[in-house]
């Protein structure tokens, strides 16, 4: 016989080499590597164009498919979604020899905890390593396809796969598997590993949450548990070149990201290690039974002898026995402690979260009930799956587990019975954690000051919407655990179904009659409530309920009891048990489930449309083949708009009609006109005043072409008289039609009134897409800024100039009605009210209608009306919409000339976040000024309600009263004016602190957009659709030149152009105008900077390397800081050059002042200087203590890092000089 000699000192080896066979041995970890493998090869065939109907987007078009951002990018959310696999390896690995009853075998065993708990960590390790590994390998390999896209795939780097799982997925699969074995090890149970996976999800989700807010990027860098918070952060202004070739950097938040979950994992494992022991009880348990056992022996006998019972089996008894069954099972579910962990979690982190309601430019949501709703509401959803999942194996398999279920099946009592409690308990689980998010709700509402709860609403969502939905998920989740028969398993295919719910619509399948719960999701409204989707929540609800009771019978039908065999023996004991009554209940709901199908069938495929997204996609090819010939096809313009507009809110139903007023305004003899139409509601009447054929009408993309015999010349007048209607029918497969609502419509005049000719906005966009469909590369640009045929036509429309325009309105007796103009006449006629608008000048072809039930505000201020239309409760920021009109008026009087009209209107309109200007009338989403929650006491919360209203207060002037051509460049004069408008009146009226911020934030989202651009970055004078520069780029940019060549010049040159071209159209002006205008009266050193803001794409690279400063006799400082610059040109793709500098730029000091009682920071010393080296150093006398100084305090120029422009003052001794010191010394001297 030999005997093998085995190192005690390294019995931790054996152990590992053991869980490697056993693990790979296990079907469960091929399938998980196999379906690993099998979905990054298909996404990455999907993202390389192999199915036609489907599609996935990552990263923008600019990004080879295979860049380095999206490998690292897809790896890291897929190992994110492996926490839920992890959490069954790792809980396995702890708990399979107490699940088995096998511990005391090993546990006696010469070997030491330290090496069973090393053994058995590290091999759960090194399977997950190979579980994860299959999804980087199933992109390795999809990547080299042959027949994929190879336009959009880069070169190979095998370093682009390595890296990002060494730095991320390694470190976080080490995280998380020491807290899930150390919780399965230590309470040995699985249920706390799942727990815990839940926590680390929420984790991520709360630092995904404080994004939005530049002050708390970097919190939420080091919060996300898996590190990709502070990958998007060091890479959240990279260019497509830098996303293409550059790998993930290992930056200082990356770093310290690591570091602390690293150390976080080191902490779980070294508290598992100190606590594990080969104890044979479970922890607590000897202690319960000694106690159990004295209490036992203390009992007094009851009594003695027989007792004689006669069973007695009726109806009662079934009643009873139900009851009773209820109230164990949820006995048994409500007191675990983990439940009570569960919701002591989720509340925690609900609270955390309440972050996310409502944040622009860093300033906050009034928590109005609806918002705090969305936000908590949505962070629980996920949540609510996790434990529903889980906790249906914990309910289906509790007697199992605990090796009772031989007993419990033997009693006399139906299938029903604990089935049924069972999953009323499960489905009670959400119904007992809702009123606790209603609560949380209320707190967090409480905490902000906010006692506007509207108990209703939280009812309304959270227990007939919320608890409805989750309702249904528990029954499907419980029937899959029931039919499937093993608890991991039915795990597993429910994870499986979630994530078909997410990628299903990336393959075109998203129809909600196959998408189990869908439907039922109703966008709230303060205005509107949830009117719209009433009936189609109440369709779906029953459709899916019906569903959830056949699923409900089929889990009565495949109940577990007593010993069962293979699914085929489960099949001939299901037949068994169906009984005549069961039978005819499946009968009757599944003829429910199907006639509520049909009736949801006709709703969105009959009466509305559904097409897959692929549909869509090859009709706007289609159009684009067909029709472009037709674009830039003489037509003429409409010089006059008189119409109706009636609306009917309780119907959801307008009925309007109209008098184009047109002229032939080209040199061209015209034959044929070409108009569009609403191909699902054609127009009642279409009548022109000449005589017309129509010589061809396409239904299915609503296209008319009408030739007019005899032809129309120059100069010709004639009109078009139209009527039509639209109305909703039913709901859709996305929602239901609120062109009308029942309070608060509101219609842009294109979705009524017809236009003419080709429309450039139907054709597809993305250069892979138009590949795909055999089109060129890219669409076709807009004209250059002085391209002549361009500029005969505003940047509005090629089918007007301006228009004179007057419309009647009608709507409900409780509403009103209104369009931009003045009020002619108001009078009420069956049971109706009217208005009579009409404008006094000429506008642009571009209007709204709106009607709701308000309340109203007027002031008459300087010779103006002043109105604000409101919500009966949004009177939160009546006041400051109100000074945002006044402050604007009175300024841009100043910069621009006099307003033009003798009132202003703001109304209030439910739906969307955005705001838009139209003559004399401001349409305001409820959700970006009424309800923004700002501090009057904290001078750096930015003002959002004055700031909104005083940008679109400048498109009163820009453009509705200078408008450019229908060219390059004309988007800035519209929006880049306007919102440079608005800041210039933010620096005057709110001071350096909000406009330091703001400034920030427009510099922010213009680097984001750079880094989402999804075609080329343009240089202003070439942009078109590109809102990150005629927005944000033009805002800061505009209030620096204006800065730097001085406000008055700057303004005044506004004043001359806005004079020089105001009303002009055919030829409309341009940029190049503009830009000829601001050359005029800037100085000579100053030219460079017009270039380089308009005609280059001009960046930044400065950093404040030190400072000191010396506190002298008579209280002053002497500050010396040195600083550096660099500025750099890059092309439209990202690719940058190095550029002489020799610029003016700012320099400056902050200090402290008390605000409120807090110290806050100010500017206490800002010059312009002119910098020509590298590196600069400056000695500047102050009379405040700094605290920072550097270069570009204020973030007026483009730096894609401004956090280094500042660093802190190092305060040294005090010095006997007293003389005044501005200095500027080169390096170099």
């Amino acid at each position: 016989m030999v005997y093998q000699l085995v190192d005690l000192n390294s019995m931790w080896k054996y152990i590992l080499n053991f869980e490697l066979k056993l693990g790979f041995k296990k079907t469960s970890v091929l399938v998980y590597f196999v379906v690993f493998f099998g979905l990054a090869f298909l996404i990455v065939n999907i993202l390389g164009g192999t199915f036609t109907g489907a599609r996935i987007i990552v990263g923008n078009a600019n990004n080879n498919l295979n860049a380095p951002v999206v490998i690292a990018m897809l790896q890291n959310i897929f190992c994110i979604i492996g926490v839920l696999i992890f959490a069954a390896m790792f809980g396995n690995a702890g708990y399979r020899d107490f699940e088995f009853n096998t511990h005391p075998l090993f546990f006696t065993k010469p070997i030491k905890p330290f090496d069973y708990y090393i053994g058995r960590f590290t091999g759960a390790f090194v399977v997950s390593i190979f579980i994860q590994a299959g999804f980087t390998l199933g992109m390795l390999f999809g990547f080299l396809m042959p027949y994929l896209d190879q336009d959009a795939i880069g070169p190979f780097s095998l370093y682009a796969y390595l890296h990002p799982f060494m730095i991320l997925v390694i470190p976080n699969i080490f995280m998380v598997g020491a807290l899930l074995f150390m919780l399965a090890v230590l309470t040995r149970r699985m249920l706390p590993t799942y727990l815990a996976s839940v926590v680390l999800l929420f984790g991520y989700l709360t630092a995904g949450n404080l994004v939005s807010d530049i002050e708390t990027r970097w919190i939420a860098a080091l919060m996300d548990p898996f590190g990709g918070e502070a990958v998007s952060l060091a890479v959240r202004y990279w260019t497509p070149v830098e996303q293409n070739s550059n790998f993930i950097p290992v930056s200082k938040w990356l770093l310290f990201n690591r570091l602390i979950w690293l150390g976080a994992g080191g902490v779980f494992m070294g508290i598992g290690l100190w606590k594990f022991d080969f104890k044979h009880s479970e922890p607590g348990k000897s202690k319960r039974k000694k106690d159990e056992k004295t209490e036992t022996t203390d009992k007094p006998v009851i009594g003695s002898g027989f007792i004689h019972a006669l069973p007695v089996f009726n109806s009662a008894t079934l009643w009873l026995q139900f009851k009773t069954q209820i109230f164990i099972e949820m006995k048994r579910a409500y007191r675990d402690p983990y439940f009570i962990a569960i919701a002591g979690t989720a509340a925690g982190f609900l609270l955390m979260n309440q972050q996310a309601i409502g944040n622009m430019y860093g300033v906050d949501t009034l928590p109005i009930t609806h918002m705090v709703l969305q936000v908590l509401s949505g962070s629980f959803a996920l949540f609510m799956l996790i434990l529903i999942t889980f906790y249906a194996g914990q309910i289906v398999w509790r007697e199992r587990e605990l090796k009772a279920d031989q007993i419990m099946d033997s009693l006399p009592i139906p299938n029903w019975i604990p089935m049924v409690s069972k999953l009323i308990t499960l489905i009670l689980i959400p119904g007992i954690m809702l009123p606790v998010l209603m609560l949380i709700g209320i707190a967090v509402q409480t905490w902000r000051g906010f006692y506007d709860y509207e108990i209703h609403l939280y009812l309304k969502q959270l227990l007939l919407l919320d608890w409805s939905d989750y309702a249904l998920l528990c029954v499907l989740a419980f029937s899959i655990q029931t039919v499937v028969n093993h608890k991991y398993l039915g795990h597993f295919i429910l994870i499986l179904y979630f994530l078909f719910g997410m990628f299903s619509g990336q393959f075109g399948l998203d129809h909600t009659l196959y998408h189990f719960g869908s439907g039922s999701d109703a966008r709230y409204s303060d205005m509107n409530g949830f009117e719209p989707y009433v009936w189609r929540l109440i369709w779906y609800k029953l459709y899916w309920g019906s569903f959830a009771v056949l699923l409900a019978f089929s889990s009565n039908l495949f109940w577990n009891r007593g010993l069962t065999g293979d699914f085929k023996s489960r099949l001939k004991t299901a037949k068994y048990r169906l009984t005549p009554k069961m039978k005819n209940g499946i009968i009757t709901f599944g003829l429910v489930f199907i006639g509520l199908g049909s009736f949801i069938f006709y709703n969105t495929n009959i009466l509305n449309e559904y097409h897959r997204s692929n549909y869509w996609e090859k009709r706007s090819a289609d159009y684009e083949k067909t029709y472009k010939k037709f674009k830039g096809v003489p037509q003429p313009k409409i010089t006059g708009v008189s119409g109706e507009v009636h609306l009917f809110p309780k119907e959801a139903r307008v009925e309007f009609s109209g008098v184009y007023q047109m002229k032939n305004k080209t040199d061209s003899v015209i034959d044929t006109i070409h108009t569009n139409f609403n191909r699902q509601a054609p127009y009642s009447s279409f009548a022109w005043s000449r005589p017309t054929e129509t010589v061809f009408t396409d239904s299915s993309y609503g296209w008319d072409m009408f030739v007019f015999d005899p032809p129309i010349q120059p100069e010709d007048e004639f009109f078009l008289e139209f009527s039509g209607e639209r109305k909703r029918t039913g709901f859709s497969n996305g929602g239901v039609n609120r062109t009308v609502v029942e309070n608060g419509t509101m219609i842009w005049s294109g979705d009524l009134f017809p236009d003419f000719g080709y429309n450039p906005g139907r054709e597809l966009s993305s250069k892979r897409t138009r590949k795909k469909y055999d089109l060129s590369e890219t669409q076709d640009p807009m004209p250059k800024y002085d391209d002549v045929e361009g500029n005969k036509h505003g940047i509005l429309g090629d089918d007007a100039d301006w228009v004179d325009f007057d419309v009647i309105m009608s709507t409900d007796m409780d509403q009103i009605a209104m369009a931009p103009g003045y009020i002619q006449k108001e009078w009420e006629e069956s049971d109706r009210r009217f208005f009579h608008y009409k404008m006094d000048q000429k506008i642009h072809n571009l209007f709204a209608f709106v009607s709701a039930r308000y309340d109203v505000i007027k002031e008459e201020w300087n010779g103006i009306n002043l109105e604000v239309y409101h919500h009966s409760t949004h009177t939160y920021n009546v006041d400051k919409l109100m000074e945002g009109m006044k402050k604007s008026i009175k300024y841009y009087n100043e910069l621009y000339g006099p307003y033009p009209y003798r009132q202003c209107r703001i109304l209030e309109f439910p739906y969307g976040s955005y705001a838009a200007s139209f003559p004399n009338t401001i349409p305001f989403s409820e959700n970006i000024g009424f309800v923004m929650d700002i501090d009057p006491d904290d001078p750096e919360d930015l003002d959002m309600p004055f700031w909104v209203t005083a940008h679109e207060m400048g498109h009163q002037w820009w453009p509705h009263q200078v408008s450019g051509g229908n060219v390059q460049g004309s988007g800035f004069l519209s929006e880049g004016l306007a919102e440079y408008s608005a800041v210039s009146l933010l620096a005057k009226e709110k001071g350096e602190k909000q406009l330091r911020k703001f400034l920030k934030y427009e510099l922010d989202k213009y680097l984001i957009g750079r880094y989402s651009e999804q075609k080329f970055e343009p240089t202003i004078v070439q942009t078109e659709g590109h809102p990150y520069i005629h927005y944000n780029k033009a805002g800061l940019m505009m209030y620096t030149l204006s800065d730097f060549i001085g406000k008055d010049v700057f303004n005044s040159a506004l004043g001359r152009f806005i004079d020089k071209f105001r009303y002009q159209s055919n030829p409309y002006t341009n940029i190049g105008e503009f830009v000829k205008t601001i050359r005029e009266d800037t100085p000579d050193d100053l030219q460079y900077l017009i270039t380089d803001t308009f005609e280059k794409i001009t960046l930044y690279e400065n950093k404040a390397k030190k400072a000191s400063a010396v506190e002298n006799e008579d209280g002053t400082f002497t500050v010396t800081m040195e600083v550096e610059a660099k500025k750099v040109y890059s092309d439209s793709l990202g690719n940058q050059m190095d550029a002489e500098l020799n610029d003016w730029l700012e320099i400056g000091i902050l200090g402290e002042t008390l605000v409120n009682n807090d110290m806050e920071e100010i500017p206490i010393y800002l010059e312009k200087v002119l910098i020509t080296d590298s590196l600069t150093t400056f000695i500047i006398q102050v009379n405040q203590k700094p605290i920072k100084a550097g270069i570009d305090p204020m973030h007026k120029f483009v730096d894609r890092d401004s956090e280094d422009n500042l660093v802190r003052v190092v305060i040294t001794h005090i010095s006997d000089s007293n003389e005044t010191i501005i200095e500027n010394i080169s390096k170099e001297n």
